[in-house]
């Protein structure tokens, strides 16, 4: 089903191709709609798509931005005016202590709170009906950082199933497959240990965290992504980096 649905987005005109990523940019932004589609997924799909099709990479990127700060607008404005009502739904009382934290850290870190959570799965699409519900200014201190989150979000969102086409498309050498391997599990490596490391700093209660420190092991994390940030940049000399980043740059400048 989902292969199908690729495959017929991807044989759309590049006008129909855009109106579908605004819409879903917009769902994925929209409060509690948000919670159930699979952002990650859904953006690297259609990053593959365009991995295809250069000329839909900027068209894309402007439309799901659009859609995006459509979304994230309605939440908050919905949010503001509806907070009340709001704070009955199930799902508020389920996860009452996130949305404490979370309110909790837009009270003291408003414009950076907006920005950095619109890139986070689960607070995505939560953050702007929570700013709308503490009536955090809207020009003052939610548009900026939402315009920029929502500029940077796509171009995040799109890029892992940009490269991994990429990569599918080098040449079909013998050793190819060590060097898809080895970059592969070095991008894992640095993002998994960049989240446990920046999972201690925010939570002081999680439960990977306190068994590390317990362990006297949380040097660990910080010595894999060393390593992973090191073996990235060793990797950026190799003739199929080099291929892989011509690949990149002609997304940009097809």
């Amino acid at each position: 089903m989902i292969i199908y649905l690729l495959n017929y987005i991807s044989h759309q005109s590049l006008i129909s191709f855009c109106i579908i990523v605004m819409i879903i940019s917009f769902c994925e932004s929209l409060a509690f709609i948000g919670l159930f589609l699979p952002g990650i997924i859904i953006m690297s799909a259609i990053g593959a798509i365009i991995a295809n099709a250069h000329n839909k990479f900027y068209p894309a990127w402007i439309c799901s931005s659009i859609g995006c700060l459509l979304g994230d607008w309605i939440s908050y404005f919905i949010g503001r005016k509806f907070k009340k009502w709001i704070y009955t739904f199930q799902i508020f009382k389920r996860n009452s202590y996130i949305i404490e934290k979370i309110q909790q850290t837009l009270y003291k870190y408003s414009i950076s709170t907006i920005f950095f959570g619109k890139l986070i799965g689960f607070t995505r699409p939560i953050i702007p009906i929570i700013s709308g519900m503490l009536k955090i200014p809207f020009f003052k201190k939610f548009f900026w950082p939402n315009l920029f989150s929502c500029i940077i979000w796509p171009l995040l969102y799109l890029m892992p199933g940009i490269i991994t086409t990429l990569l599918l498309k080098l040449p079909n050498y013998h050793d190819n497959s060590y060097f898809k391997t080895f970059l592969i599990s070095n991008i894992l490596i640095i993002t998994i240990n960049t989240w446990i490391i920046w999972t201690s700093i925010k939570e002081k209660n999680n439960k990977i965290i306190n068994f590390l420190i317990k362990k006297n092991i949380f040097w660990i994390p910080k010595l894999m992504l060393i390593i992973g940030i090191i073996n990235i940049f060793l990797l950026q000399f190799n003739s199929k980096m080099i291929l892989l980043r011509k690949l990149i740059i002609e997304i940009f400048f097809f």
